[in-house]
């Protein structure tokens, strides 16, 4: 059974200017797995999340949500889904505690499941010393914090975490990465929509590129590292004299001093980082990454599959 199936979603603002927000999106999320939406800001991310979540009705299409249609049957899906929606503000009287606690009991979960469930999901999120402070004395991060704790407590089966860690230092980041990790690996199914290509990578089973409201590569992240036209990449820190000839043989990125060449062939690339150090230069060659081909993807840069 898939956690999530779409099948040709559409959905249209209508205002002044009509906007496509999705295309046609037909996308299935596995039970037991977590996905990644990874796109650039107005891809549709979020839009789909929403009607997911049934909070925001579709124009087209069909949306489920363990076989349950997120329109027709919008009250059963929601005994199955919690959410940590994008933008989200904290209530400042409450406590970390207190959103644990509280929510879940809105869910139904009794007293005793909702004190074991909340110290775990306070620690994972490294807030159980803080949880009895008003989140009016709490920081951003810790703040945020406390809203994924409340839905990482819950007993809900698809957790839906739209850009969860923005916002996170790196070590706070790390921890939520772990506990998303070991509730997948408890049978939960995950749905998160992110910018950061190192939590896409190291997240997720499965995840989906999507730009202008179209999915435009879906796989694992090692298929999708593969759609990439140049498997090499070479950061050179310093000036080439001869980058005009460079730039004709390969695709490259400029970033003030520093540029990046990609090459096909590891020989190629190896040449390049042999020339580079023999001037003096800084060199490094490495594998193309995810946010190379997500740039190649979306980022206006000729791409052929």
């Amino acid at each position: 059974m898939d956690a999530v199936k779409t099948i040709d979603l559409v959905k249209v603002y209508e205002g002044k200017e009509t906007v496509e927000a999705l295309k046609g999106v037909s996308l299935s999320v596995k039970k037991g797995e977590l996905f990644t939406l990874l796109g650039p800001n107005g891809a549709g991310k979020t839009t789909f999340l929403r009607i997911i979540a049934t909070q925001l009705l579709l124009t087209s299409g069909e949306a489920y949500v363990f076989q349950l249609n997120v329109t027709s049957e919008s009250k059963d899906v929601r005994k199955h889904i919690a959410v940590v929606p994008q933008d989200v503000q904290t209530y400042g009287s409450f406590t970390p505690w207190e959103y644990c606690y509280y929510f879940s009991l809105l869910r139904g979960m009794s007293r005793n499941e909702v004190k074991r469930n909340g110290e775990r999901a306070l620690r994972a999120v490294d807030l159980w010393g803080l949880r009895n402070r008003q989140c009016t004395s709490l920081s951003g991060g810790e703040k945020k914090r406390a809203i994924i704790a409340s839905v990482l407590c819950s007993d809900a089966d698809l957790l839906m975490l739209d850009e969860p860690t923005s916002g996170l230092d790196a070590v706070a980041r790390r921890k939520v990465w772990a506990v998303l990790r070991e509730m997948v690996g408890q049978g939960r199914s995950i749905l998160l929509t992110t910018h950061i290509m190192e939590e896409a990578e190291m997240l997720s089973d499965r995840l989906a590129v999507i730009n202008k409201g179209m999915v435009i590569a879906e796989g694992t992240p090692q298929e999708i590292r593969g759609l990439a036209q140049e498997k090499y990449r070479v950061v050179v820190e310093g000036k080439l004299e001869d980058i005009s000839a460079l730039q004709a043989i390969c695709r490259t990125s400029k970033f003030g001093s520093r540029q990046i060449f990609y090459f096909k062939a590891e020989d190629e690339a190896l040449g390049l980082a042999k020339a580079a150090l023999k001037r003096g230069l800084k060199a490094e060659i490495a594998p193309t990454t995810l946010e190379d081909v997500f740039v190649e993807l979306v980022g206006g840069e000729q791409y052929e599959p």
